[in-house]
């Protein structure tokens, strides 16, 4: 029979069984049952619904206690593996003292488990009534002992079996309360150092991933757990004896309406099923079970007879289409697996010269490229540096940091987009490249960690073309992977940089100011002709500001002319306070007509302020005086740079205030407003 003859009977048959149905009203299954039983029906659905709740109130509060407590058991664990694995070695390398008594102390931090105890003290006063202690069976401190039945058995469940918490409900104080346990184990040396050596510890011969004790944590529930049973004795009362006889009118409804017609449907399902596709005509229903049906009913029945047909008609071209999604799929799982391997080798990382050996290793593996670049933003410097190259290339040392002054140069850093080049002889190569003169192509890939471009990864194949489809997206696959674990390791080095920011005016302070220092000033032997300047500035009569408006209008003041130095200055430039009204500018590759002129523009904006917008009880204006040297023209090393500006800045103020003055024995400039008065003089 040829397709044209099937579409017709179909359309009889379709006829046919619109003129058969005719009689027949098309009520949906919910509109036959709700006509049936729809009284008692509503109230069983809320009975049901009460009663359903009223058992599960007592399954959620335990699962509530227990995320609650492994919540606070958790936090407390890393809290304390962070403390000791990051925080004590730094303080360690600052040769700051650590010790349990670190009250008595000045510039003392406690010990892990002292930190651990004062942190429990804290919940414990929460309003929750939470209760958390550090319990060990061989306590330092005898205060911190096995004290109950509880406590015993827990830790010999932890001991002795694979138990990971051990919990029960108890009854303590006059209240009922679910009390947990989770071993407390050696995490670092630190621990091992400090419970092996302890005179007054019990055991002195702990390991690694030992048990040293235990945190305990009670939460009340006495109140949920009488209210939860007040709640399921109502319920189960109320309902138990309509739910009978609901139950009784909702089966016979629903055999009538749904399971008899089901079960026909569901043989003439079966018959087509296990006829292997050879069925091409519709099968026939009873009228009777027509009448019974509801209209959902009906429509599955047609639903499934036309998707029979449907897949019966596609069955050949979807089994060739699932042999090439096999094949497919299986080269998909290996680079999956491959993928794997190399993102826990980069999350472990503790480096971004280690993600960048992976990285630069996997590529070499899987590629065999000629060479390989990574190229990093220095955006505070405004330059390119090569950080990486495999192989070694001998004119662009990793030690000599060889610099691209003029990022925006490079199309990749300007656009964020990658740049290829299948063949240097034949395509539109890139005027930045390193890799113009070798044959071959090179691809030029960003890494971008959250839509910024932090750098560049620099590919170069010795044959044309070789950047095809595939390779290009496992390359791609690769640089993502890596992208955020560089931009973790730097968050993790900002985060460092952090704790060099003066909280009141945002700015950097003295520390940050005297670290970067010591790198920008080197040796002669090393200075390769850098030249830099720095700017020592003073706000003018800032006492008699404090004094007069007081000392909330004096931190708005400092805060505002920092805001207002800072959108003055470049990016490349670092602002600190060096103490009180004091501020620093260092301007990198800024010789001393280029500080002097900065200088100048500071001083106008600052004097361009008008505070009384801000604060209506402040002063109108505000002046600073500024001095300025440069390195090396007026000193080698830091010392003398700053002892140089701070005495420029002495002859601003001896002069009047209000002005840019230049250390002397160089470019001698003051500037100053001769029409502008010194309002605070």
């Amino acid at each position: 029979m040829t397709p044209p003859d099937q579409e017709t009977e179909r359309q009889e048959a379709l006829a046919a069984d619109a003129r058969w149905f005719s009689g027949v009203r098309h009520w949906s299954v919910s509109t036959k049952l709700i006509l049936m039983i729809a009284p008692l029906m509503i109230l069983f659905l809320v009975l049901f619904a009460w009663a359903f709740a009223g058992r599960q109130r007592m399954q959620v509060l335990d699962q509530q206690t227990t995320t609650t407590a492994e919540a606070i058991l958790t936090q407390i664990q890393a809290d304390r593996e962070y403390y000791s694995a990051v925080v004590m070695p730094r303080l360690t390398a600052m040769n700051l003292s650590i010790s349990a008594e670190y009250h008595l102390t000045p510039n003392a931090f406690p010990l892990p488990a002292t930190f651990i105890r004062e942190v429990t003290e804290m919940i414990a006063n929460s309003p929750a009534g939470y209760r958390v202690k550090l319990i060990s069976p061989w306590p330092i401190n005898k205060k911190n002992g096995v004290q109950d039945a509880f406590q015993e058995e827990g830790f010999k469940a932890l001991l002795t079996t694979n138990t990971k918490m051990f919990k029960r409900q108890e009854h303590a104080n006059g209240t009922t309360v679910m009390r947990f346990l989770v071993a407390d184990r050696a995490v670092s040396q630190s621990c091992l150092g400090c419970h092996n050596t302890h005179p007054n510890s019990p055991k002195q011969d702990f390991r690694l991933n030992d048990i040293l004790g235990g945190i305990e944590v009670s939460i009340p529930i006495e109140s949920a757990l009488q209210q939860a049973r007040r709640d399921q004795l109502w319920i189960v009362a109320g309902g138990g004896g309509i739910s009978l006889i609901v139950m009784l009118l909702i089966v016979w409804g629903s055999r009538v309406v749904v399971t008899q017609p089901v079960r026909e449907l569901t043989a003439q399902m079966q018959k087509v099923s296990g006829a292997g596709g050879d069925v091409a005509e519709e099968p026939a229903v009873r009228r009777r079970t027509e009448q019974a049906m509801g209209e959902e009913i009906r429509q599955l029945w047609h639903g499934f007879w036309d998707m029979y047909l449907s897949l019966r008609l596609h069955q050949q071209e979807r089994s060739a289409d699932l042999e090439q999604q096999a094949g497919e799929m299986q080269i998909l799982n290996q680079r999956l697996i491959d993928m794997q391997k190399i993102t826990q080798s980069m999350q472990q990382a503790i480096s971004e010269e280690e993600v960048y050996r992976i990285l630069c290793h996997t590529l070499q593996q899987s590629l065999s490229l000629r060479q390989i670049l990574i190229l990093r933003l220095n955006a505070s410097e405004d330059r390119l540096e090569t950080i990486w190259t495999a192989p070694k290339r001998e004119d662009l040392p990793l030690d000599g940091y060889p610099v691209w002054n003029e990022p925006h140069r490079c199309p990749v850093i300007r656009s964020g987009r990658d740049y290829k080049v299948q063949d240097t002889s034949r395509d539109l190569v890139c005027s930045s490249s390193v890799s113009n003169e070798q044959q071959g192509g090179y691809w030029c890939v960003p890494l971008v960690i959250g839509g910024r471009t932090i750098g560049v990864v620099h590919l170069v194949s010795q044959e044309p073309g070789r950047w095809t489809e595939d390779t290009c997206h496992w390359i791609e696959a690769l640089v993502n992977v890596a992208a955020p674990m560089i931009g973790h390791l730097q968050h993790l080095e900002r985060a460092k940089r952090r704790a060099l920011i003066d909280e009141l005016t945002g700015t950097y302070n003295r520390r940050f100011l005297e670290e970067a220092l010591a790198k920008m000033v080197v040796p002669d032997d090393r200075r390769r002709g850098q030249v830099l300047s720095l700017m020592v500035i003073d706000l003018d009569h800032f006492k008699k500001v404090n004094d007069t408006y007081g000392h909330q209008v004096g931190d708005m003041v400092l805060k505002t002319v920092a805001q207002t130095l800072h959108r003055t200055l470049k990016e490349s430039d670092v602002l600190a306070r060096y103490g009180g009204e004091e501020f620093v500018v260092v301007l990198p590759r800024t010789d001393t007509a280029g500080a002097v002129a900065v200088g100048e523009r500071l001083r106008v904006a600052v004097a361009g302020l008008s505070l009384r917008k801000l604060a209506p009880v402040a002063p109108e204006r505000v002046t600073i005086s500024i001095g300025v040297a440069s390195y090396p023209v007026h000193a080698t090393t830091v010392t003398e740079l700053i002892r140089a500006a701070d005495e420029a800045l002495y002859q601003s103020k001896s002069q009047g205030r209000n002005r840019v003055t230049c250390a002397p024995d160089s470019l001698e400039v003051a500037y100053q407003n001769p029409d502008e008065e010194d309002t605070l003089r």
